[in-house]
């Protein structure tokens, strides 16, 4: 089963180190998209907790070669994502609520995971610190409910997600969502892939009109890959390793 791969970086904290300004990066910003900076100090304090989450789980478990480039070009990917993502949704019309987000969250960590607590422990491992996996989570909630305003009824069938949901339970016993309560994720989460045809072409257009600009310390916009990408002469200039998780938003 593929799932929204959702955890190209982090950002709890991303909403209070975007703010408003010109459409150039400025010095002490990471990231411009739009009118909104991704300021520097967001990135490295995100990255920080990342690295400080890795040394909380047992080393069997952490992700190997992990560096603070690639670290920091995840993070960076996903920050720039978010902003796309909000752009979009704003106008599209798409809103989402807190609970809509929490419901999103639960869902995506118990049906890939097992559990709330498995994911966060997994998403430590790779580097994501607990406190900033939630945006991360935003950024899949977002992509499905833009989903839905221009494919809603790309979807698996019925038999499709509960032949899936018993599956999972199969794996790790019962749990904490019925399959009712279950179900319209499971038929999005199963359709990923074809959903995605018709939402990356929109996603690609929404970052060039939002004039995406990269501080070339840290790489550079890819608009194929739809990620921050090392170049030559910057802090992250070597190939990014393999990560625990999959960690680009769905391709």
């Amino acid at each position: 089963m593929k799932f929204p791969r959702l955890l190209a970086g982090l950002g709890l904290v991303v909403l209070t180190g975007i703010a408003g300004t010109a459409c150039t990066t400025h010095a002490g910003a990471a990231a411009q998209v739009g009118s909104s900076t991704i300021e520097t100090s967001t990135v490295r304090g995100i990255v920080d907790r990342g690295f400080e989450a890795v040394s909380t789980v047992p080393a069997q478990q952490a992700a190997q070669s992990l560096d603070r480039p690639e670290l920091q070009r995840r993070t960076l990917t996903t920050l720039v994502q978010l902003q796309v993502l909000e752009s979009e949704a704003d106008r599209l019309g798409v809103t989402l609520s807190s609970q809509d987000v929490d419901a999103y969250y639960q869902a995506y960590a118990v049906l890939q995971f097992g559990s709330v607590e498995a994911f966060e422990t997994r998403a430590a491992a790779a580097g994501f610190a607990k406190e900033d996996v939630g945006v991360i989570v935003r950024t899949g909630a977002l992509e499905s409910a833009i989903g839905d305003k221009i494919a809603p009824t790309t979807l698996a069938s019925v038999a499709e997600a509960r032949t899936q949901y018993d599956s999972i339970v199969a794996q790790v016993g019962e749990l904490p969502l019925t399959f009712e309560a279950a179900r319209p994720y499971l038929q999005r989460f199963l359709a990923t892939d074809q959903r995605a045809v018709k939402l990356r072409p929109l996603l690609t257009e929404a970052a060039a009109r939002e004039h995406v600009s990269i501080n070339p310390r840290f790489g550079s916009w890819d608009d194929k890959q739809f990620a921050v990408v090392s170049a030559p002469g910057t802090i992250a200039t070597t190939a990014a390793p393999e990560s625990a998780l999959d960690l680009t938003l769905g391709s």
